[in-house]
């Protein structure tokens, strides 16, 4: 019996799947989600609008790219929709990438974007963070003008890192990339925790696309629904993958209703940067190793990866799920805690205080 293989392409690719479980009985601060969902009053409304017609009929998304256009300040033709920020890179991939393409990546960033590049055979050119968290955007602006990249990731604010590079730095590398013909993708999956935008020069730079999601900010991470922003041509190129439908019509009605009610959602994310805010303080008052963050998310070092195994062993006893730890520098015995309003990170503060003193790094260790 002849012998069924995959791809030959799929031979770099390495996936340790997480095991799915079931977590509505624990408080979900492991996955960068919104741990509390929409309010009863909010989520009432939207599910009142819902008709059998939604689920029943594909879905068209030319209602709610006119809305996102709007709420962007863009043109419609410079909006493609996705299933999620991740369709939104692997379509990227996919159109612009072939193999022993150089692909320049930050180092720790999000693991999907060395998946991709491995399906589609680039050259990753990892960039690393210091010890301190600190990124050479210098080193980025250098492969740029004195290598042939065809393609950079930046991750902006980046995920594990919770860090932001400065306008300067981003605008530079992406101009020099205009020269060079090097296309540059700006991920703000965690836009709106932070002000910071590249979105304000994508009129000015045919290379350059923006890359954002519903499910941080906005709660919808359950929905799969992203976009990309860029010049028509580049959305056009895009296009030519789409599938039949850009995402579910579910979650291009939620989408419209959220941005329907943007100060709500503005208020739900203020309280979130309260929360993130609050324990930043907590934690650095307790005299213990973390980190700034312009994400939904915050890092604590543990003196080892035992103190971090039993960190976050000890709060899920609390009901608490926390991700990690870490096991390469330089977030290496990172545990990290995603972020909800502030009512929440008091009562986690309140409820696990001391196991987080217990087993995290004093300041300076």
């Amino acid at each position: 019996m002849t012998t069924i293989k995959p791809s030959a392409r799929l031979a770099r690719v390495k996936r340790v799947l997480d095991p799915y479980q079931d977590r509505r009985d624990l408080v979900r601060l492991d996955r960068n989600e919104d741990p509390v969902g929409w309010c009863a009053e909010h989520f009432e409304a939207f599910r009142a609008g819902l008709r059998p017609y939604d689920l029943a009929a594909y879905a068209d998304s030319g209602e709610f790219v006119g809305k996102l256009a709007r709420w962007l300040s863009v043109p419609a033709q410079s909006v493609l929709v996705t299933s999620g920020s991740d369709a939104a890179m692997k379509t990227i991939f996919e159109t612009y990438v072939d193999a022993g393409d150089a692909v320049v990546m930050q180092d720790p960033s999000w693991r999907m974007y060395e998946v991709y590049n491995n399906i589609y055979q680039g050259r990753a050119l990892l960039v690393p963070y210091d010890g301190k968290l600190g990124f050479n955007a210098g080193a980025v602006l250098r492969a740029v003008r004195e290598s042939s990249i065809r393609l950079v990731i930046l991750a902006n604010p980046n995920q594990p890192t919770g860090t932001l590079m400065d306008d300067a730095d981003v605008e530079a590398i992406i101009a020099e990339g205009a020269k060079t013909g090097t296309l540059v993708v700006i991920d703000e999956a965690y836009h709106l925790f932070t002000p910071k935008t590249a979105l304000g020069w994508v009129t000015r730079y045919p290379n350059l696309i923006v890359v954002r999601t519903f499910s941080k900010a906005f709660g919808l991470a359950g929905l799969r629904l992203g976009y990309c922003v860029s010049q028509a041509e580049r959305i056009s190129e895009l296009s030519l993958l789409r599938p039949v439908t850009d995402s579910n019509s579910i979650a291009l009605k939620c989408g419209e209703y959220a941005l329907d009610h943007m100060d709500w959602i503005k208020t739900r994310i203020a309280g979130f940067i309260a929360g993130r805010e609050f324990l930043h303080r907590a934690m650095v008052g307790a005299g213990l190793e973390t980190f700034p963050s312009h994400a939904n998310f915050l890092l604590v070092r543990c003196p080892s990866a035992e103190a971090g195994m039993a960190l976050i062993a000890e709060a899920r006893r609390r009901t608490y799920l926390l991700k990690g730890p870490w096991t390469a520098a330089p977030l290496k015995n990172c545990v990290r805690v995603s972020i909800g309003p502030l009512e929440l990170m008091q009562k986690f503060w309140s409820e696990c205080e001391d196991i987080v003193k217990q087993h995290a790094a004093p300041r300076g260790s």
